[in-house]
């Protein structure tokens, strides 16, 4: 975690300070609140959860970022998973994909309304809030989406 996680925490709120300044506070305030939709939006609750090995989370997927990605990258309290650890299953498929699978001429496609688990073999999966960063590579435009969550380790898996 370290400088890099600080590092990135002070870009933040420099963006932010120059946000209020240009756009005023009010403008922020509501910037913030559509932020905080997204992730309750993107994100299912509580799905954090710890699995044999590892851990898991789900991503409900609504229909606003769809489409084809390349590739998926994972930080897991501010740490890289490597990708050979990185599995995802849309929800009807019966096997689980490796990220190590996807590729621009195999991308993953995102489809609305679809639930999307993700599996991450060797995370400790210890007590507390963890920080998830999911970066999603498009083959479209723009070329990476993000996402970050905190959620502590619930103590069943979702149903």
């Amino acid at each position: 975690m370290g400088l890099r996680h600080l590092r990135g925490d002070v870009t933040l709120l420099r963006e932010a300070v120059s946000l209020v300044r240009e756009f005023g506070l009010h403008s922020a305030e509501r910037l913030a609140h559509v932020a905080a939709f997204l992730e309750r939006s993107v994100y299912a609750p509580r799905s954090l959860h710890a699995l044999p090995g590892g851990v898991g989370f789900t991503l409900l997927n609504p229909p606003l970022r769809v489409g084809a990605f390349s590739s998926i990258r994972v930080l897991w309290d501010g740490q890289r998973v490597p990708p050979d650890q990185l599995f995802i299953r849309g929800e009807g498929q019966a096997i689980e994909r490796p990220v190590t699978d996807i590729t621009n001429s195999r991308p993953v496609e995102l489809r609305p309304g679809q639930r999307i688990a993700f599996r991450l073999a060797g995370v400790p999966a210890g007590p507390g809030p963890h920080r998830v960063r999911l970066e999603l590579q498009s083959i479209a435009i723009p070329p990476l989406v993000w996402f970050e969550f905190s959620d502590p380790i619930a103590e069943a898996p979702p149903t």
